[in-house]
């Protein structure tokens, strides 16, 4: 075989060739295009508006040429980053591109990774990443062409496509250097709570989708349309609360963002809803309709903190309608009806009610509560410098202590109602302050325990102003008789003040209502009848000892006395007492106490008084008159006068006794 010098040179040069592009490919790839060539490829970028930075600009085999880390700017001062792209193939005209003329054709992204913030002129109000993007981008005079877009963001899939007009006049935020308009920052604000709103949720099963067509004149940002929306996915877990089927149509057109159609259903209900937000004015308007589990939708949000309070045993249905403005005011009209809730372990039956907001006013109408006690109805209205309420109630109080402020919750501790009392009122006042409402109503009492006393049924009419509330025509009914009288109360002092309080009743249940330290005197005593008695003064609900109450009793029927271990009866009898005091130190009782018809030969301690005064002419029955003073330590018998016939003894003094030792 003849050498020949020719192929050899031809195979030599193709060799060498392919070494010097294999070598060239290699250095390309691993080292990338100099200064120079970035510099014109994004000199072809800035021809569509776009201005760029490429960290590193190589050769792929397969892909071709591939611009690596680049950087989109606001503006040529680069400023401020409006997206971060990690890499995408360029498709050029490398003739153009050496002669300088319009060279780029399409670029394609190849599971790509982009980062635009949420707020260009504010870096640390976060960003929106998207990751795993695909999509070819054509390049036109005056527009550029997406073509089937499809990417990861917030761990939903992304499916879009559309035009860009006039990309030479690309301004996304013009006069960012300035300050934003005012009707900027709540459309922001409202942007950044939805994607921290999106951030929480957790998605299992089949991938959310998410698909859209767009276009838009960068010539006038405010021309973008959204067509063909649609957000579902099978199944959402929000802290730990399951949602299921949702699906989001949306739109948007001359600037106004349509929800043609939200749905979502929980393991309880489902929720639809439609609105729309102006994006020139700001304003949302919206419609919903809500059968889901409130409670644990809201759980553990900061907005909501009362909501961990309820639990729903039957789905809550809500509807609302209403209008959002910028500045954050909110009209809406709506109603609830619940079944079968509770509320700190309080079991309720259902609830209703129909509601109204428009700015700082507000109303609440044809409200209803049900409990197994009884049903409460009210209507609610605020104003600004007006604050009006009717409520009609037939609950048990004492039912509903867990719902209670602390102060209301010790004051029902005496009470046990066997039938719901009914309060009827209306009230009205410059706010929903308790100092500055006034108003009118009645209360009705059914079988009701307070302080172990029985009463079968009371009623009174109630009257608030300045803080005190006036009962007129109390009325009290037990078996053995009534009591009527009038009293007040002071919501600042925490008082209350008998006017005057008349009964037919047993006093030690009168004592026991008014102060239980002197029910331990007058427990002693046994009534055939009734005596009748009259109570004034002032009284501190809720505290051991009365400040200053006076009692007087008057027995025309026979009646006796618990003393020294025996019985001692009287025909008749009366007394007149004062307890003052406001704590146990400084607690007395003082008073007079008058009998008619007294026997007390029985009585160890007055026995042998009767005995030394027989033989002055004192005999059985003998009218006497006592006057005492008892505090938590001691009784003190400051006079005892005893007649019989014409006979006349009276002792003054002091006498003391220590408690201990008297039965």
């Amino acid at each position: 075989m003849s050498f020949r010098p020719l192929q050899f040179f031809k195979w030599l040069t193709f060799v060498s060739f392919v070494l010097l592009l294999s070598w060239a490919a290699y250095y390309y790839y691993h080292q990338g295009f100099g200064r120079h060539w970035r510099a014109l490829l994004a000199k072809e970028f800035h021809a569509f508006g776009l201005e760029i930075q490429i960290r590193r600009l190589t050769l792929d085999p397969f892909r071709g040429l591939v611009a690596k880390d680049l950087e989109i700017y606001d503006n040529d001062r680069r400023q401020t980053i409006l997206a971060q792209i990690s890499d995408l193939s360029l498709d050029l005209n490398y003739a153009n591109l050496l002669q300088q003329e319009p060279a780029l054709n399409a670029v394609d992204l190849r599971d790509a990774k982009i980062s635009i913030p949420i707020d260009p002129a504010a870096p640390k109000s976060g960003r929106i990443r998207l990751r795993g993007l695909q999509s070819r981008i054509y390049f036109f005079p005056g527009r550029i062409e997406v073509r089937q877009a499809s990417g990861i963001i917030f761990g939903i899939h992304l499916q879009a496509s559309g035009t860009l007009i006039n990309p030479a006049a690309f301004s996304l935020l013009p006069g960012l250097e300035a300050h934003p308009r005012s009707d900027e920052t709540p459309q922001r604000n409202f942007l950044s709570v939805m994607i921290k709103e999106i951030e929480r949720l957790r998605f299992s099963g089949k991938a959310p989708q998410l698909e859209f067509s767009f276009q838009v004149d960068l010539a006038n940002p405010s021309s973008l349309r959204l067509q063909g929306g649609n957000l579902s996915a099978e199944s959402i877990i929000r802290q730990n609360y399951q949602l299921q089927s949702f699906d989001c149509q949306f739109s948007l057109e001359n600037q106004k963002f349509d929800l043609r159609k939200v749905f979502v259903r929980d393991a309880q209900g489902e929720l639809s809803a439609t609105g729309s937000w102006n994006l020139g004015t700001g304003e949302k308007q919206f419609q919903i309709r809500s059968g889901l589990d409130l409670a644990k939708l809201l759980a553990n949000d900061v907005w909501f903190p009362w909501i961990k309070e309820i639990v729903f045993d039957a789905p809550p249905q809500i509807e609302l309608s209403g209008l959002a403005r910028p500045d954050g005011g909110l009209q809406g009209v709506g109603k609830l009806n619940f079944d079968q809730f509770s509320v700190r372990n309080v079991k309720f039956q259902s609830m209703k009610a129909e509601f109204s907001k428009s700015g700082n006013s507000w109303m609440i109408l044809n409200a209803q509560v049900t409990h197994r006690s009884g049903t409460l109805s009210g209507d609610v209205l605020s104003r600004p410098g007006d604050f009006r309420l009717r409520i009609d109630s037939a609950l048990n109080p004492t039912e509903l202590a867990p719902l209670l402020p602390s102060r209301l919750q010790r004051a029902l501790i005496d009470w046990e109602f066997q039938t719901s009392p009914v309060i009827q009122a209306t009230f009205s006042g410059p706010s929903p302050n308790l100092a500055g409402l006034s108003g009118s109503g009645q209360i009705w009492l059914g079988k009701t325990n307070f302080r172990g006393a029985l009463l079968n049924s009371g009623s009174a009419n109630c009257e608030l102003r300045n803080n005190v509330v006036r009962c007129d025509q109390v009325r009290v009914i037990r078996d053995e008789g009534t009591g009527t009288g009038r009293f007040t109360y002071d919501f600042s002092q925490d008082q209350l003040t008998m006017e005057e309080f008349d009964a037919t009743l047993s006093p030690a249940v009168v004592a026991a209502w008014f102060d239980p330290a002197i029910e331990s005197i007058l427990k002693s005593f046994r009534f055939s009848r009734p005596p009748t008695m009259r109570a004034t003064g002032t009284v501190q609900p809720g505290e051991e000892y009365a400040d200053d109450l006076r009692l007087q009793i008057d027995a025309q029927s026979p009646l006796a006395c618990q003393f020294d271990g025996w019985e001692i009866p009287f025909e008749r009898g009366s007394a007149d007492f004062s307890a003052l005091g406001s704590g146990p130190a400084g607690f007395t009782v003082a008073g007079t106490v008058r009998a008619q018809g007294a026997k007390v030969s029985r009585s160890k301690f007055l026995a042998p008084l009767l005995t030394l005064l027989e033989p002055l002419g004192f005999h059985e029955p003998l009218t006497s008159s006592l006057k005492f003073k008892l505090d938590t330590i001691s009784l003190q018998i400051i006079s005892l006068q005893l007649v019989s016939g014409p006979h006349e003894m009276r002792l003054d003094g002091s006498l003391s006794l220590l408690r201990d030792l008297v039965d």
